[in-house]
């Protein structure tokens, strides 16, 4: 079975964008996305048969979820309950993340993704520390920024 492990903002992305794609421009925390970054994920995400999430994202995103327009945050956390059904969930305990020394650098969350990342197939991430630290630890690792066509982000400049 092929697994894939996403990282917070995309986790956020795929929840806001299947929820209704249009508020990807207008919630707060996925604003510096655009509707195609969202089909261009899910179409990365979907050859694998196990999506993976860590109860660190999870809780994460949860919070990030709520942080748009009240009825909006409830109708996402609602949608963010029932699709949420559909994945994996990994808990790595506080002792297994603080003895891992990057948690200083870089954060639980992160570090939980990194010690996971050696269980997946394959991370998918935007944050360049995290995707740099698990490749330098033999794991495979994708920045999905770097499979985002230039011209996404020239309609979120312009």
């Amino acid at each position: 079975m092929h697994s894939v492990l996403i990282d917070t903002n995309l986790l956020l992305l795929l929840v806001v964008g299947s929820c209704d794609k249009k508020l990807i421009l207008s919630h707060k925390r996925t604003n510096v996305f655009v509707p195609e970054d969202f089909d261009l994920l899910v179409e990365c995400i979907d050859g694998y048969d196990v999506l993976w999430v860590t109860s660190h994202c999870l809780a994460e995103t949860s919070n990030l979820i709520r942080q748009t327009h009240k009825d909006k945050a409830q109708e996402l956390m609602i949608h963010f309950s029932n699709w949420i059904a559909n994945t994996k969930e990994s808990h790595i305990s506080k002792g297994i993340v603080f003895k891992d020394g990057i948690v200083t650098r870089i954060g639980i969350t992160d570090t939980a993704i990194i010690i996971k990342s050696r269980h997946v197939d394959c991370v998918y991430t935007v944050d360049v520390e995290l995707y740099l630290e698990i490749s330098r630890r033999g794991y495979k690792a994708i920045n999905f920024n770097h499979l985002r066509p230039e011209k996404y982000f020239a309609q979120k400049i312009g």
